[in-house]
C-alpha cells in the first residue's frame, strides 16, 4: 500500500554525518519530508522536549554520555518523556543477535541494520504502520510487545495468556490513560 509520509514528522539521532545524510536521502524519496537531526541523545532529548514526532530513528553507538540504548531507554521510561509510545527504529550495523535482543528488550519498534536499502527502510515504515503493536508493561520492561509470531506448535507454559486474562500485561486504553497519568 502507497502512503502519504508528506505530513510525517520523523527524527534520526546519528553521531556520524554520513550515515545521518544517508537516512536524509533515502526518506526524502519516500515522502518524507520533515526530518529533525540530532547528532546524539542530549541533542535528540533537546529536541524532544519541545516537539513531537511520530518516529524515530536512532543508532546504537553515538557520541556523548548516552548511547542509543540509553536513549531509547530514557523515551520509554523516563517520566519527562513525552511520547513513551512513538515507534523507534534501531538503524545500526551492529547486527550480532545479543544485540538485537538487547535493543528489542530495551523497547524499540523495529530493527534496521547498516547498510540498508530504500526498500528495506520503507519497509519498516511500513510495518510501523500497518502493524503496530501493542504495548507491554511488566515489572522489568514497558515497550512494543516483543512477540513477532505466534508459533503454532509451541507446548510451553502460556504465561502471557494467563496474564492477559488478568489483565496485567497487554495494555488497553484505560491502561494506557493511567500511564500517562504516572508519567
Amino acid at each position: 500500500m502507497t502512503y502519504k509520509l508528506n505530513n510525517v514528522a520523523v527524527l534520526a539521532v546519528d553521531s556520524n554525518h554520513n550515515h545521518m545524510q544517508l537516512i536524509k536521502e533515502v526518506l526524502r524519496p519516500l515522502g518524507v519530508n520533515r526530518i529533525a537531526e540530532a547528532m546524539n541523545a542530549k541533542d535528540a532529548l533537546s529536541y524532544l522536549e519541545n516537539n513531537v514526532v511520530d518516529i524515530i530513528f536512532t543508532e546504537w553507538h553515538m557520541d556523548g554520555e548516552m548511547d542509543g540504548i540509553g536513549f531509547v531507554e530514557w523515551v520509554r521510561k523516563n517520566p519527562a518523556s513525552k511520547n513513551v509510545f512513538v515507534p523507534i527504529v534501531m538503524v545500526t550495523a551492529q547486527s550480532e543477535e545479543w544485540k538485537v535482543m538487547k535493543a528489542r528488550d530495551c523497547g524499540i519498534t523495529e530493527f534496521l541494520v547498516k547498510p540498508f536499502s530504500a526498500k528495506t527502510m520503507a519497509r519498516r515504515i511500513t510495518m510501523v504502520i500497518e502493524n503496530p503493536r501493542q504495548f507491554v508493561r511488566s515489572d522489568d520492561f514497558f515497550g512494543p510487545d516483543r512477540r513477532r509470531h505466534i508459533v503454532s506448535n509451541y507446548t510451553g507454559e502460556e504465561r502471557r495468556k494467563d496474564l492477559m486474562a488478568k489483565g496485567d500485561q497487554m495494555m488497553d486504553d484505560t491502561a494506557v490513560e493511567e500511564l500517562l497519568k504516572e508519567l
